[in-house]
C-alpha cells in the first residue's frame, strides 16, 4: 500500500502541473507503475481472501470467475514467493 500512497502523491503533483504538455508527460510516465501497482494490490487482496475462504466463494464475492482467482493467486505468488530454485534468484533479484 505504500507504494499506492507515494504513488498518488505523484499522480497529484503530475495532476497539478501548470504546463499542458509537461502534465501529459508526466502522467504518460507514471502510467505503468499505476498499472503494475494497482495490479499487483488486486492480486494480494485476492491471494489473502483465498488463504481464508473457499475459491469459488472469493469468486462470487469478487464478481469474477474462479479461473481469475486462480490467475490472481498464481502471480501474486510469483510476485512474493521464494526463490525459483536452488541456485536460481527470486523474481526480485531479477
Amino acid at each position: 500500500m505504500d507504494t499506492l500512497r507515494a504513488l498518488a502523491d505523484q499522480l497529484a503533483a503530475a495532476a497539478a502541473a501548470a504546463d499542458p504538455l509537461h502534465r501529459y508527460q508526466a502522467l504518460r510516465d507514471l502510467a505503468p507503475a499505476l498499472k503494475g501497482a494497482i495490479a499487483a494490490e488486486m492480486d494480494a487482496a485476492i491471494a489473502e481472501a483465498r488463504d481464508i475462504q473457499p475459491e469459488d466463494r472469493v469468486a462470487e464475492r469478487a464478481g469474477v470467475t474462479v479461473h481469475e482467482v486462480r490467475r490472481r493467486v498464481t502471480a501474486h505468488r510469483k510476485r512474493t514467493g521464494p526463490p525459483r530454485g536452488p541456485g536460481r534468484p527470486g523474481r526480485a533479484a531479477e
